[in-house]
């Protein structure tokens, strides 16, 4: 049946769409109730009813129903599709999250098919997807960060990143310990990051004491933030490796855009 254009404000069924999109949960729920249309067809209205009285039944019963806040992860998988391209960190943490729910809703009425039979009907046609959870979460912690042994080659330079911290750490530590003895530090300072460096803020006056390369200096001009030439090597060290753990993260991130 064909209707007229104007059918929903003669019905006050505008209003009641408008009343609708303030209880959706997200923009999932949202497009839903924008893409509503009006039906003659008793087979499907018949349908739609049931799973409505069945969700009302569920509501009802106080049963404990998967229903977080769902994201819709169909951005991430337009970026995924394009080739040469890869997702970040953030968005498979989304992505994973997505899934999690979606398997939870579908484990919820393969229990409870008996009692929701037209529910059950939808969720069954839901693919399984608890092999591709758990082989996204292998890869990512509870914050979305890759592992340290999402590669074996990743494991390898965050090892080697982090004995090479520690050692350019001591180092500093007896440096600025030294520095603090002679007199050449201000009062109340330690040592600090300028540019990614570990720097010794240093009075202008004994910059010449600590040999090594003016980083930055204070407004004033008055302190000045060098970098030791002990350290120096060891901090070319750490950024070669963070470069390095950086193409592994993407090198990963793309064979897992892959699979997704």
């Amino acid at each position: 049946m064909i209707f007229p254009l104007e059918i929903e404000q003669r019905l006050g069924f505008d209003q009641i769409r408008s009343k609708l999109i303030n209880y959706c949960q997200g923009p999932l729920g949202v497009q839903r109730v924008v893409q509503m249309e009006f039906s003659s067809r008793y087979p499907d209205l018949l349908t739609l009813l049931r799973q409505n009285f069945e969700f009302k039944l569920i509501l009802e019963s106080g049963k404990e129903f998967p229903s977080t806040l769902h994201v819709s992860p169909e951005e991430h998988f337009k970026r995924a599709a394009i080739e040469g391209s890869y997702l970040e960190e953030e968005a498979f943490l989304q992505i994973i999250k997505s899934l999690q729910i979606i398997t939870d809703c579908k484990h919820f009425f393969k229990l409870h098919q008996e009692s929701y039979p037209e529910l059950f009907k939808i969720s069954s046609e839901i693919p399984e997807l608890s092999n591709l959870i758990k082989t996204l979460q292998a890869k990512f912690d509870d914050h979305g960060l890759v592992r340290d042994n999402a590669s074996a080659d990743l494991s390898k330079i965050r090892r080697s990143l982090q004995a090479e911290q520690s050692r350019v750490k001591r180092l500093m530590d007896h440096l600025f310990r030294n520095a603090v003895e002679q007199g050449w530090v201000p009062e109340g300072v330690s040592a600090a990051i300028r540019d990614g460096r570990l720097v010794i803020p240093v009075l202008a006056e004994h910059k010449r004491k600590i040999k090594g390369f003016v980083v930055d200096e204070s407004a004033t001009g008055q302190t000045i933030y060098l970098e030791p030439a002990e350290v120096l090597e060891a901090n070319n060290e750490i950024r070669d490796l963070y470069h390095a753990e950086r193409r592994e993260v993407i090198k990963i991130l793309k064979e897992l855009t892959s699979v997704v």
